[in-house]
């Protein structure tokens, strides 16, 4: 965290659906968050847990049942939803730069140098005048990310950015979400591969519309155990497993190292990490 001053601020939100005169969905309950300058969160959860709801009440989508959603003057906010068509609106590359950079303070020049840089960025090697009806999903997807990028935002929102890309891609917006947090961007990765939250400063966790864990990433994977106490399955008792979800493989290989009396004090989330511990 680089900046102790909140960006956006949820303050006990409440997002209501009326299924019928008598019933009522809760798709987010009571929720606070604070984003603050730099910081790469992960939101995870199982499906329907509210995830993708808080996505749009960060971009500014989703209207509020309840609570307050606060932003701090002139933070520029964008996101990129899970269906890359949800958010098309121009015809083809240049024309959907031109909308989502028209609002900026800028020249044209420099909207077409921030649209050049930002489509080598993601890697999509299209024309400005190619249409996007031709593009493939992931390709929309990439334009997506690339358009985002292209408003140099404060807050950059990405609901399942991965879901329709190939390795190498995801690689790819994984290193430059790294890049634009040194520059002080604040990410919010909204995922169920929890690998992907392997990376980020902070996990926030969704369970049936409430949040149930905002902390660390080692201490939402792992638990520590007890000293003397070998009864205990640490695995089972972590915040990830509670919840049903299905840990990284880096995680689950270092529990299965654990259970055969090695690496006890390690806690590594991504594979490199876990190489380290083993040859130490």
């Amino acid at each position: 965290m680089q900046d102790v001053t909140s960006l956006i601020t949820l303050d006990n939100v409440r997002v209501y659906y009326a299924l019928s005169p008598d019933k009522v969905q809760k798709a987010v309950d009571g929720v606070s968050l604070h984003i603050h300058k730099g910081e790469w969160i992960s939101i995870v959860g199982a499906n329907g847990s509210g995830k993708s709801t808080i996505a749009g009440l960060l971009i500014g989508f989703t209207p509020l049942s309840g609570g307050s959603r606060m932003v701090k003057p002139d933070v520029t906010i964008r996101g990129v939803l899970q269906h890359p068509d949800a958010q098309v609106l121009g015809d083809t590359i240049e024309e959907e730069f031109h909308f989502a950079l028209s609002s900026l303070s800028v020249s044209a020049e420099e909207k077409q140098k921030r649209r050049e840089e930002a489509l080598h960025t993601v890697g999509l090697r299209k024309s400005p005048d190619a249409a996007i009806s031709r593009l493939s999903g992931g390709q929309k997807q990439l334009l997506n990310i690339a358009v985002a990028l292209a408003a140099k935002p404060d807050i950059l929102v990405l609901d399942e950015p991965t879901a329709m890309l190939d390795p190498g891609a995801r690689e790819r917006i994984e290193s430059i979400v790294e890049n634009i947090i040194q520059q002080g961007t604040a990410v919010i990765w909204i995922t169920h591969h929890l690998e992907e939250a392997t990376l980020c400063d902070r996990i926030i966790a969704m369970d049936k519309g409430g949040c149930v864990y905002d902390g660390d990433p080692v201490a939402f994977f792992y638990t520590p155990k007890v000293e003397g106490d070998v009864s205990r399955n640490v695995e089972s008792e972590s915040i990830c497993r509670q919840l049903g979800l299905d840990p990284p493989f880096t995680v689950k290989t270092a529990y299965i190292l654990k259970q055969k009396g090695l690496l006890l004090q390690a806690t590594p989330l991504r594979p490199e990490q876990l190489v380290r511990e083993v040859n130490s």
